[in-house]
């Protein structure tokens, strides 16, 4: 998870904010990576290898309010990110995950919540990220 979290913080619209993992503030711009339980093996392969992911959301908590330019800046933002996470897939610029495939937006959703100061959007992206674990097997020749 740290790879990813130091990852995802070199994204510019988070203008240098900190994620937090597994715990989502209360505060606008606030910023999480939470594991979603999935399936880890996508394929196996005959030699053993195989093809695995892990899944996350990434959650953000923004202010919603009456003034449709504040929460039309919110789902910009949501957009931006699903945006720069398809354009950092394509230039394989991607964690330094050891045989990593690719990561993607596969789930986005937004939702709203009360909390004791105000109401916030929640926004919650989930992230899949591939790679490709390859056993490799020594192979003994005997002598004839």
């Amino acid at each position: 998870m740290e790879l990813i979290k130091e990852f995802i913080e070199t994204c510019p619209l988070l203008k240098g904010g900190k994620i937090n993992v597994d715990y989502l503030k209360d505060e606008p711009q606030s910023y999480s990576i939470d594991q979603t339980p999935v399936n880890p093996i996508v394929k196996t392969f005959a030699d053993g290898g195989a093809m695995k992911q892990i899944a996350f959301d990434f959650s953000v908590t923004a202010p919603i309010s009456s003034k449709s330019i504040v929460n039309l800046a919110n789902s910009k933002f949501c957009e931006d990110f699903q945006k720069w996470i398809k354009e950092q897939n394509q230039m394989r610029n991607l964690p330094e995950i050891s045989g990593i495939q690719s990561i993607k937006c596969t789930s986005p959703r937004i939702y709203t919540a009360k909390n004791r100061n105000n109401s916030n959007l929640y926004n919650s992206d989930e992230l899949r990220i591939l790679w490709k674990l390859i056993l490799r097997r020594i192979k003994k020749w005997k002598k004839n």
